[in-house]
């Protein structure tokens, strides 16, 4: 199949080429692994804290403040002498979103031709593909932007050059666990590389650690999609947008409250033609002539880690 714009003579049905009649569905991708990422409470529970935030109104962006209460310690204070007072300690996060858009082409000509063609999810017109699409290209963008955030960890698990292993992991989770981060869901995405040999490794120390549930939730099922297995609580699943550095990749540990977004809900004028405003991201189709429709998937968001210890880089050799 060739690439381009969907024209009656390229892109995604070649309805100019004679064969016999065919169907077009949908092709297995990276995509679905960032649906079920996006899907794991820990997403969910940002998105609600996004959605809770509401509207920019009049900046450009949102700040948080975490102000560190209850650590200090009374002290020995002779009658007649008034304790020092302490000043509050706070870390201020800032989120500013940015626009970010995809677009795609389709001719009135190649949809007339094949819109007939389509089956499953998508189907059964050219605007539930491009809604069907756009939604798994919001996820995308959902999970890159958040990957992206192990370059800048405070903390990291793991070794620079080194295989990931089960001690790593078990030292990962005693240091979140020090940290008063361990009190809530926890999700790991790491590559079908990183998850090998975690397994491997666990299922070669022999005894306790071999014959544990959570090692034995290693051995893969067909039927469980991009999740490996909850191992030492983590939820840990497959993920193809995770970041190189150097010669090691960063996988992510991320529990409740790790993360902030922010997504501006910006309305489509009545002049234009919406698609799909899903709150997250919009869809506008344009025509700009020549018989052929512009749909453009745009969302306004930006990221950043809210509680430097909620938040791991798990790195591990490619």
């Amino acid at each position: 199949m060739a690439a381009g714009n969907w024209y009656s003579s390229s892109g995604i049905g070649d309805a100019n080429i004679t064969v016999s009649a065919r169907s077009i569905a949908v092709a297995l991708s990276d995509s679905i692994k960032n649906q079920e990422a996006v899907a794991h409470p820990v997403f969910q529970s940002m998105l609600a804290r996004d959605q809770g935030l509401g509207q920019l109104l009049g900046a450009l962006g949102i700040g948080m403040s975490f102000a560190t209460l209850g650590t200090g310690k009374l002290a020995a204070t002779a009658e007649g002498t008034e304790a020092t007072p302490t000043n509050f300690s706070t870390a201020n996060i800032v989120v500013t979103p940015a626009r970010k858009a995809f677009a795609r082409q389709v001719s009135d000509f190649a949809r007339s031709l094949q819109d007939g063609l389509l089956v499953g999810e998508i189907s059964p017109t050219t605007e539930a593909l491009l809604a069907y699409e756009g939604t798994r290209i919001w996820q995308n963008s959902l999970v890159d932007g958040i990957v992206a955030l192990a370059a800048s960890a405070t903390h990291e698990i793991g070794t620079t050059g080194t295989a990931l292993t089960w001690s790593a992991i078990n030292n990962g989770v005693y240091d979140l666990k020090d940290r008063g981060a361990a009190t809530s869901r926890a999700l790991a995405l790491v590559s079908a590389k990183g998850a090998k040999d975690l397994a491997a490794d666990a299922l070669s120390l022999g005894g306790a650690v071999q014959m544990a549930a959570q090692t034995q939730g290693f051995i893969a099922s067909a039927q469980s999609g991009a999740y490996v297995g909850t191992f030492n609580g983590i939820d840990v699943y497959l993920n193809s947008e995770l970041d190189a550095d150097g010669g090691d990749t960063l996988g992510i540990l991320i529990t409740d409250g790790a993360l902030l977004s922010k997504h501006q809900q910006v309305v489509l004028p009545m002049e234009a033609q919406a698609l799909i405003n899903a709150g997250f991201f919009t869809m506008e189709a344009r025509r700009p002539g020549g018989g052929v429709s512009i749909v453009e998937t745009v969302s306004y968001n930006g990221f950043a880690i809210a509680e430097a210890g909620r938040f791991a880089a798990i790195r591990y050799a490619t």
